[in-house]
């Protein structure tokens, strides 16, 4: 299954983009959902969390309050990575297993923290296929940071100091560009302009698959392994 991995910073426009390229026959993964689902539903998971945490992550009734649990772990670094080491391997592992039974064109992975992670790693050349995802293309979606602070604002409600500590977790644009294969640049505010540009690179994706493997030239067509524990 060809499959491309979608990735951004926050409020860069990943969900829309996501969004169109469903509307196309494309099948969609998105981590963070996989992410909510796994919390809301693990019992286990969930008493993780508040051995970690404390009590004040749960809302009242029972559920886990990701607002605060997302506030807590961006002014304490420490805390993020004690739960990206506990919630990324499962989300990988069911990523994995949703790849295995897409049944789109192709497959698109939303996958926020693809650069970033300290749980998963990018290679050309993976030791081991277990716990590995195979991705094709990686596609950014990139904003300016302005852009970002506003639409983040209007669309989660945050401050502008929760949104400072999201962006200060993400690495910079220009390094996120230059390890991307496919860019969408998301500074419009005409959404016909982003429809349009994620319709082109679908088509490039169609060339790329009716392509012969064998004529494949492999400037444009990349392949890595993104391995994970």
């Amino acid at each position: 299954m060809f499959t491309v991995a979608l990735t951004g910073g926050i409020a860069s426009g990943k969900s829309t983009v996501a969004r169109y390229f469903a509307e196309l026959g494309v099948s969609i993964i998105d981590a963070d959902q996989i992410g909510r689902e796994l919390i809301d539903n693990s019992l286990k998971l969930r008493n993780h969390l508040v051995e970690h945490f404390g009590p004040s992550v749960l809302k009242i009734n029972g559920s886990v309050d990701r607002g605060r649990l997302r506030a807590i772990i961006f002014a304490n670094p420490k805390d993020r990575v004690w739960l990206e080491s506990l919630l990324h391997p499962l989300i990988y592992r069911e990523i994995k297993r949703s790849i295995q039974k897409a049944t789109g064109i192709y497959t698109l992975v939303v996958i926020p923290l693809l650069f970033e992670s300290r749980t998963s790693q990018l290679l050309k050349t993976p030791s081991s296929l277990v716990d590995c995802i195979q991705i094709d293309r990686i596609l950014l979606v990139t904003a300016s940071r302005e852009l970002q602070i506003q639409r983040a604002q209007e669309r989660d409600l945050l401050e502008k100091n929760q949104i400072d500590a999201i962006l200060a977790a993400q690495i910079s644009p220009l390094e996120s560009i230059t390890q991307a294969d496919d860019i969408i640049h998301n500074e419009s505010t005409s959404l016909q302009t982003l429809r349009e540009s994620v319709q082109a690179t679908h088509k490039k994706y169609l060339s790329l698959l009716h392509s012969p493997k064998n004529s494949l030239d492999e400037s444009i067509f990349q392949r890595y392994y993104l391995t994970f524990k």
